[in-house]
């Protein structure tokens, strides 16, 4: 099965929120994009990589000129009812982002660096596509959280992805994560790029208590990041 076939797998990826995806002003990260707007860019462009049904950008599409969306599947009926959405079907790990230099102020791209190859190659382009001063949301698992420490110790693989156990084929091995991070690479890895980590936000409950020791009390991690100018 080639990695787009995995990915169109529409009705078995969205499961969990299927029977909501037309709901207005329903999204999946819809928390962690109201911790998160106040620290964003504003104007201009955004994009969101790996967009799925486009629902982040549905929830900030006023606050810019132009919005896009990519996804390595289609989402058409729900892509439909989001007009103002410019979305492109195209996979990240096969060619480079379709954008110039420095197109766009404002960049998500959220769920999406435990999936890909080729890590290296998306928070390059990532870095390449946003303009110097502009900010980043990015969000992956966060693999140091306590529960992951402790499946460990039980001798299990950490849930990052997926909630089975064990974990199910319609699912993937851990919902298809292939990576794993934590906060201190992530600074790095967006650092070795010329992103600066400017916040970290907490959704969900507790924001308060996991902002006192976010590496093992939140389970994912959500930075905010800016392009250093030039």
């Amino acid at each position: 099965m080639k990695l787009h076939e995995y990915y169109e797998k529409i009705d078995d990826r969205m499961e969990g929120w299927r029977d909501q995806a037309f709901d207005p002003g329903f999204a999946p990260c819809k928390q962690s994009m109201d911790v998160a707007r106040p620290f964003l860019s504003t104007g201009g462009r955004v994009l969101d990589i790996g967009c799925q049904g486009g629902h982040q950008l549905a929830l900030i599409a006023d606050n810019y000129d132009e919005v896009y969306g990519l996804d390595i599947a289609r989402y058409d009926d729900i892509w439909k009812t989001i007009p103002r959405v410019n979305f492109i079907v195209h996979d990240v790990d096969t060619s480079p982002l379709p954008f110039p230099d420095g197109y766009f102020d404002c960049i998500l791209c959220m769920n999406v660096l435990e999936h890909v190859f080729d890590v290296f190659g998306l928070v390059r382009e990532l870095a390449r596509t946003l303009k110097c001063g502009g900010t980043c949301l990015l969000s992956v698992p966060n693999i140091a959280f306590f529960r992951s420490i402790v499946s460990l110790l039980r001798d299990r693989v950490p849930r990052t992805g997926a909630n089975e156990f064990p974990f199910s084929e319609k699912q993937g091995w851990d919902g298809q994560h292939l990576h794993y991070y934590t906060h201190r690479e992530v600074a790095w890895l967006l650092n070795r790029n010329g992103i600066e980590i400017s916040a970290t936000v907490f959704a969900g409950k507790l924001p308060m208590l996991k902002a006192i020791c976010p590496r093992l009390l939140s389970s994912g991690i959500e930075v905010i990041g800016t392009k250093r100018r030039k």
